[in-house]
């Protein structure tokens, strides 16, 4: 009774403690440090100061953060229950997008946000855990102009590293009395980070606790006794947060007892400084990208394929350039003016084939020098070429649209013939509004038509132009075409797959839906839509008009021009991470032939659809022209390493838009630290427990399941590796047999252990008791249990009862005969195995998980 009465009366304490539990005070936002200011849309900082709370002792254990768009107060990011590391600071790739921003890494820019963030305590008690909302206002910039990178902390995991150019170490001479050293450091004076250099190789890391405040970061050298000589190179460093930012360092030259300072933008380039400003100067540039071009997300990097082109227009690779050698033909690129290229591997260009049109192209630009040879498409099976182009026609005094095939002998590298597929008498085009993209799927030739110049052709079924076509590779029409009739002769109707479009540039095949997407100009609202059979896109002159059967309209207009996926049956998906695949990209040209950077244009913007064509975010901002000359984008195609896009003009000279000079570029993903591609360290990620490596390989486990380099059998999420039962395969044939082998691998603590593996033909689910266990295997009334049960040991199933030795290791195996009966044909059987305790009786007290066998042909 006295003990009942002792409960009793503690139940009510607790519950009068829970009563009287206070709410935390309102957060205290230290950054953004006021209402309206202003804030980078990639750089938003989110900061508060510790927890408030009336009960004395009570403990901070999670952090509510919220960003809302003031226009209408929806939310489109957040990071609830944040805990640990978060629960004082966080950063936007800490958290989710969503809404309108889902898929995004960045806010939008020139736009107002509300933080709304809000602390809990360690109490439990539900009406009273939770402070109330604290918010905090402000504007965001536009991500174009330099912003400074502003650091409070430099992470320890990963290590800061920094290397030169072609990737070896930085490794600072040492000489005495006075070393050289380098220092990430505030204008007002305190330490992020200093490299001094030693006797011992390597340099020695001063890495000081984190500052109150993120402020603008300076780098400082400092020669010391005797003169410095550093090549260009790299500095990468890490938040707590695990943002990993990439610094470009120029060469540096210091006589003995120098010093140089340079201010870093947040996009990693550097700005000469000197010791006595206090904040960022941006007027002279130490080092910036080697193109004038800059990916938004960290992991990703522009850079130059080959250059001396002149009005790029479309690539195409080649059907063997995942395997080309560096002199190997490796994409084509067409040049407006009448040339085709081809560029090697290497990078360097030839000429494929010249002199494609009948007429010397030139006029203006924007106007009538907007012409010429278009589209590219490469017969996978052949490696024929087939190009879009207008041919003037002199009986019209007209330029016609129709579609060549070029032919090679030499392995792709020149053309030695050419002959036309496909004339479009009477249907004259000019300047943009031409014939435009190609692409060859599933045997067929896809023709983009723009409408030239006369609204009314886009919905006349007897005109070729405003159309998407398809045809065969011979130039006839395609039988499947909606509109096809063989009995009444064939024209233009028989051609057309869909129609009612104006300026249909860009076009891409979609793996995942089996469609194809289009981006098109319009007279000031563009269009992006998914490609129907027979569906009419209803362009009748009206920018309303444009929003028929549009995933998203861009309005004002940005001039989109290509569209591709990168999708895994494109190249294995270029090598970009998972989170990138499957999604559209788009080069959005602007203004034409315009200077410098652009609010709208000049730039690659990434979408996100569903698998039924409809948009999930975008455009998301993904690679922008941070330059001051005439470069766009225009071409673009997914390549085996990347993703690869012209520019349409030379970037710098003023020698007018036609002069050569342009080039290609690929976006590689670079981030070997950064497997699933979230911007974030993977090292720090596993160190910080944000993401499991439960083999301990530096890669999270989900990176390891989706490169292949682990499987997954029992799909559990985790690598096979980690459980305590693996099976070299998950088949077997019923025709020729085969083995299993088995490894068993519990905790340590198992070691020497008796075991038993058996087998089920019956599921796992819900599995059958053992004691306190469960064996993940139907077993009651299962065949395959008796008889795995009965023969331990046997020639069917070796080893499969003994002991684990004594680093807790096992092995067994099963043997499949060949020549089972049909019978057998997919049936599925699973495996598993027990441990006894020998000291309690040899009681089971442990159930291992269970592994798939399929039986197949």
């Amino acid at each position: 009774m006295r003990s009942t009465s002792y409960l009793l009366v503690a139940l009510a304490i607790a519950s009068v403690a829970r009563g009287q539990n206070q709410s935390p005070l309102a957060p205290r936002i230290s950054e953004p440090t006021a209402n309206w200011v202003n804030v980078h849309p990639q750089d938003v900082h989110m900061e508060t100061l510790g927890l408030q709370d009336p009960d004395p002792g009570d403990a901070h254990t999670a952090t509510d953060w919220e960003l809302v768009q003031l226009s209408n107060s929806v939310r489109v990011w957040s990071f609830l229950g944040a805990g640990t590391t978060h629960l004082q600071h966080v950063h936007l790739g800490d958290g989710v997008f969503e809404g309108p921003l889902a898929g995004w890494a960045t806010l939008d820019e020139e736009a107002g946000y509300r933080l709304r963030v809000r602390h809990r305590d360690a109490s439990g008690d539900p009406a009273t855990e939770w402070s109330p909302w604290s918010e905090r206002s402000f504007y965001t910039t536009r991500a174009t102009g330099n912003t400074a990178l502003e650091l409070g902390d430099i992470a320890a995991v990963p290590a800061p590293s920094w290397n030169d150019d072609l990737g070896a170490a930085i490794d600072l001479p040492f000489y005495g009395p006075t070393p050289a050293e380098m220092r990430l450091e505030a204008a007002t004076g305190p330490l992020l980070l200093r490299l001094r250099a030693q006797s011992a190789s390597g340099n020695a890391v001063t890495n000081p606790p984190a500052i109150t405040a993120h402020i603008p970061l300076r780098i400082v050298f400092e020669s010391g006794s005797q003169a410095l000589a550093l090549p260009p190179s790299v500095l990468r460093v890490a938040e707590a947060g695990c943002d990993v930012h990439r610094i470009l360092l120029p060469a540096i030259n210091l006589a003995a007892g120098a010093r140089s300072d340079y201010w870093v933008s947040l996009q990693g380039t550097t700005y000469l400084g000197n010791a006595g400003q206090t904040a960022p100067s941006w007027s002279l540039l130490a080092r910036g990208p080697r193109v004038p071009w800059l990916a938004r997300e960290v992991g990703y990097e522009v850079e130059e394929v080959a250059g001396g082109l002149r009005l790029p227009v479309n690539l195409a690779f080649h059907p063997n350039a995942a395997n080309a050698g560096p002199l190997d033909p490796f994409v084509y690129v067409v040049e407006l003016y009448g040339t085709i290229k081809t560029v090697l591997k290497n990078g360097t260009v030839l000429d494929y084939a010249t002199n494609l049109l009948n007429y010397v192209p030139n006029g203006v630009f924007p106007g009538a020098g907007e012409q010429g040879l278009t589209g590219i498409a490469v017969d996978p099976a052949t490696g024929d070429l087939f190009v879009g182009r207008l041919s003037y026609v002199a009986a019209s005094g007209s330029h016609e649209p129709s579609i060549v095939r070029l032919t090679s002998i030499d392995g792709g590298r020149t053309s030695i013939s050419r002959s036309v597929v496909l004339n479009m008498p009477g249907e004259w085009q000019a300047q943009s509004h031409q014939i435009s993209n190609l692409e060859i799927v599933g045997g067929k030739l896809y023709a983009h038509m723009g409408d030239g110049f006369v609204t009314a052709t886009a919905l006349n079924l007897d005109s070729f132009r405003g159309k998407v076509l398809c045809l065969e590779l011979s130039g006839a029409a395609s039988p499947t075409n909606p509109f096809y009739n063989a009995a009444n002769g064939i024209t233009a109707r028989d051609y057309i797959y869909a129609y009612g479009l104006r300026n249909p540039f860009g076009g891409g095949y979609r793996a995942a839906d089996g469609f194809r997407y289009e981006v098109e100009n319009g007279p000031t609202v563009d269009r992006f839509a998914r490609i129907e059979p027979g569906a009419n896109y209803g362009f009748d002159g009206s920018d309303t008009s444009m929003a028929i059967r549009a995933i998203f309209n861009w309005s004002p207009a940005t001039a989109p021009v290509n569209v591709v996926f990168v999708q895994p049956s494109t190249f294995g998906g270029s090598g970009f991470p998972a989170s990138k695949q499957d999604r559209a990209f788009v080069t959005e040209s602007g203004p034409t032939y315009a200077t410098g950077t652009q609010t709208r244009g000049k730039a690659i913007s990434e979408f996100a659809m569903d698998l039924n064509g409809n948009r999930i975010a975008g455009p998301i901002p993904f690679v922008e022209y941070v330059g001051t000359g005439h470069a766009t984008a225009v071409g673009l195609a997914a390549g085996p390493d990347g993703l690869y896009f012209t520019e349409l003009y030379r970037d710098a000279g003023g020698a007018g838009p036609s002069a050569v000079g342009a080039r290609l570029l690929r976006v590689r993903f670079t981030a070997a630290d950064d497997c699933d591609g979230n911007g974030l360290s993977d090292a720090c990620e596993i160190a910080v427990g944000a993401q499991p490596d439960c083999n301990g390989n530096s890669f999270p486990d989900a990176c390891d399941l989706s490169s292949g380099r682990s499987r997954d059998f029992d799909a559990n999420g985790r690598p096979d590796t980690c459980d305590p039962l693996e099976a070299d395969r998950d088949t077997v044939s019923i025709a020729s047999g085969g083995s299993v082998a088995f490894s068993l691998h519990p905790d340590l603590a198992y070691a020497n252990r008796p075991y038993l593996l058996v087998g089920s033909a019956s599921g796992t689910q819900p599995g059958t008791p053992f004691g306190s266990v469960v064996l993940p295997l139907n077993v009651i009334g299962d065949l395959w249990f008796q008889i795995t049960l009965s023969f331990p040991n046997s020639a069917l199933l070796t080893t499969s009862f003994a002991n684990l030795n004594g680093a807790a290791r096992g092995n067994a195996a099963l043997v499949v005969p060949p020549a089972l009966g049909p019978q057998f044909l997919g049936l599925e059987l699973h495996h598993a195995y027990v441990l006894f305790d020998p000291a309690a009786g040899f009681a089971i007290d442990f159930a291992s998980n269970a592994m798939p066998l399929q039986l197949v042909l």
